[in-house]
């Protein structure tokens, strides 16, 4: 049994730390995004000086061991404009070789980690049978191919959450810039700026909207890439209604009035599901924990005086 524990301890350390590096690098691209982001919406443009750098500059041998890591889990060629690539979009990981670091890792955990923990366990435990050694290795290959994908998914959904809660303000923005006379593109660019503070995330996805369309895409095509990069189903009808707008020749006004109001109303009720929900989440911990100590409490010395009485009987 301690043979067990230690095992599990090594593999579930080593999945640990994989995916922890993993999460640093991509809050650091994300932060180093927030940042540019921040300073061209203060005004200074041009980027910063560059200082000289204390750190060396990555190896060829580390960039090959990354690529040949990656070629094992990567899809065939065209996954830069497939799905996989949507994901990193929609987590806010817009570096173009995060897929191939992400992978990379992925296959550390997959095949070379359980690789490595079967050949120690064949080393170091001679007396552990060989079925024991392949179970373990399968669960530690299981659990590094899909801790990868949980983290990412956690990422993404931690994102569109917070653009969910501030959708409603944004939209109300965008209500005052229209109707105070400017067009989609300048209320994005505004809205953009208003909100690089309070909803960061957000406001990148409609300053890259506007990028999009000053370097010559369609408003259609910019709107629709905005949604595919968000993944969020109230963005989706928001685009919607804004290429209707534009379609049909219709008050913008008007329709973003109507949609923010039908926004509100959604967050009310996401609201009041998750306090309906916090009764029956409660009820595990009240049996488990909290009445089996008022029990004692209320009934713990009636129990004794009862055990007393009936002992000098």
């Amino acid at each position: 049994m301690p043979t067990t524990l230690q095992i599990l301890t090594i593999v579930l350390s080593g999945a640990a730390v994989a995916s922890v590096v993993f999460a640093f690098y991509s809050l650091g691209v994300d932060n180093a995004f927030k940042k540019r982001l921040t300073q061209i919406f203060s005004g200074s443009g041009a980027p910063p000086a560059d200082k000289p750098s204390s750190k060396p500059v990555k190896s060829q041998r580390v960039a090959t061991v990354v690529n040949i890591l990656s070629k094992l889990s990567l899809p065939d060629e065209g996954w830069q404009s497939s799905a996989v690539r949507v994901k990193f979009l929609q987590a806010g990981i817009r570096n173009q070789n995060a897929p191939q670091y992400y992978f990379a890792i992925k296959t550390l955990l997959t095949l070379v980690f359980p690789v490595l923990l079967a050949l120690f366990l064949v080393l170091n435990q001679p007396k552990l049978q060989l079925i024991h050694i392949i179970l373990f290795a399968l669960l530690t290959a299981a659990a590094g191919y899909y801790l990868p994908e949980l983290l990412l998914r956690f990422i993404t959904q931690r994102r569109i959450e917070r653009m969910r809660n501030g959708l409603p303000d944004m939209i109300e923005l965008m209500v005052i810039c229209t109707e105070a006379g400017m067009s989609i593109d300048a209320a994005s660019t505004r809205i953009s700026r208003e909100m690089a503070r309070s909803y960061p995330d957000l406001s990148q996805e409609f300053y890259l909207s506007s990028l999009e369309m000053r370097a010559g895409a369609t408003r259609l095509d910019a709107l629709r890439n905005m949604a595919l990069r968000v993944g969020l189903e109230e963005l989706e009808d928001l685009v919607s209604v804004l290429i209707q707008a534009d379609k049909f020749g219709t008050s913008l006004a008007d329709s973003l009035r109507v949609h923010s109001d039908v926004m509100r109303t959604r967050r009310s009720q996401r609201a009041e599901e998750l306090a309906n929900k916090v009764p029956v989440k409660m009820l595990l911990p009240l049996i488990l924990f909290i009445f089996p100590t008022l029990l004692m409490v209320l009934l713990g010395p009636a129990i004794i005086q009862l055990l007393d009485v009936l002992s000098k009987q």
